[in-house]
Order: structure tokens, then C-alpha cells, then sequence
């Protein structure tokens, strides 16, 4: 039974080309048709930026990339965000979980007035290494989960209420999915879990 699901997997693989991600790899990607007041983006680009992004600024620590997927759903006032990220070793996508890091300590009050933002982060016991992130802005927040399984970094995020404890119950769905991703990645080539 698990070489047959491992054998669908790599004709996933074949199907979304040299280097890509089977498609559905996301939860996202399952979504119902869209809404006038609402919309789905998807990138597989491998420059776009990690969802949790607090300096906005290039990375010159996020290299060594093989495939990238990113989805974000917008309403009129809801944002939520998946994003898998495939290194070529476990070693990059250490790096890049360590670059992360740095920026949320190095940015974690930036800006003035209605472009202040600040960052709150807190471990998760999740895959290999994970973190829980609370981001407020002028006029809203965000709360992420990241994760890295092997060679792979996961960032799964949505807007609501965020506090500076990161009480669990404000994060207990982004960390279901993140647990359920854990064990997905594992079957993707590359994977190194």
C-alpha cells in the first residue's frame, strides 16, 4: 500500500514537470470556485519570498531552492496563506529556517506610525523545527505557523487576533495543518525527511 502511494506521488511529480511540486501538494489547492469578493493566487515561483517575511528585504540566505509552491486567499477581510518550499538538502533548508529566525529577532519592532509593524514568535514541537508567529500592522495581524521537515519548510498563515503570549488556542488549526504537512512532505522526492 505505501509503495503504491509513493508510486502516485512520483507520477504526480512527473506531471507537474522536472523540479515542481505534484499538483494538490497545497491544502489549498482543493478550494471551491471563488466568490465575487474573494480571490485565489498561485505561484510556484521559487524567488517568491517566505510568507513570514518581517524585513521585507532579499535573503541572501534563502538559496538553494528545487521547487516552491504558494497559495493566498483573500476576502474582503480575511487573508490566508500555504507555502512549501523544497531545498536541494536538509542543510538549506536549515539555513533558511536560521535566516528566518534572525530576521524575526532583528526586525521584531520595525517601522513608525502606520507602518510599525512587530513580530512575536514562540517553538512549536512540529516536524523537525517550528516556530509560531504573531505579526501586527496599523490595522490588522497575522498568525503563522513554519515548519521544516527534513529539506522541506512549510509556512502556513491567516489573519486574526494575536496577542504577544501566542496563546496555543489562537493557533491550534495552523498547527493541525502544519502536522498534517509534516507527514505529506514525506513523500515527495527530495524530501529527505
Amino acid at each position: 500500500m505505501l509503495q503504491m502511494g509513493m508510486a502516485a506521488l512520483a507520477a504526480a511529480a512527473v506531471v507537474a514537470g522536472p523540479g515542481g511540486l505534484p499538483k494538490g501538494t497545497l491544502f489549498m489547492e482543493s478550494h471551491p470556485p471563488a466568490k465575487a469578493w474573494e480571490s485565489y493566487h498561485t505561484s510556484d515561483s521559487l524567488g517568491s519570498p517566505l510568507r513570514v517575511n518581517p524585513c521585507t528585504r532579499p535573503k541572501a540566505w534563502d538559496t538553494g531552492r528545487v521547487a516552491a509552491r504558494t497559495m493566498v486567499h483573500t476576502s474582503e477581510n480575511e487573508l490566508r496563506d500555504e507555502q512549501l518550499v523544497l531545498y536541494k538538502d536538509v542543510a538549506h533548508a536549515r539555513k533558511a529556517v536560521r535566516g528566518l529566525r534572525a530576521e524575526l529577532a532583528r526586525c521584531a519592532d520595525a517601522g513608525r506610525g502606520y507602518h510599525r509593524s512587530r513580530f512575536f514568535t514562540k517553538p512549536l514541537a512540529v516536524g523537525d523545527e517550528a516556530l509560531r508567529v504573531g505579526a501586527l500592522h496599523f490595522e490588522d495581524a497575522t498568525r503563522s505557523v513554519v515548519v521544516r521537515r527534513g529539506a522541506a519548510v512549510y509556512v502556513v498563515g491567516e489573519s486574526g487576533r494575536v496577542s504577544r503570549s501566542l496563546p496555543m488556542s489562537y493557533f491550534r488549526g495552523l498547527v493541525r495543518q502544519a502536522e498534517r504537512m509534516t507527514a505529506k512532505v514525506c513523500g515527495l522526492p527530495r524530501a529527505a525527511c
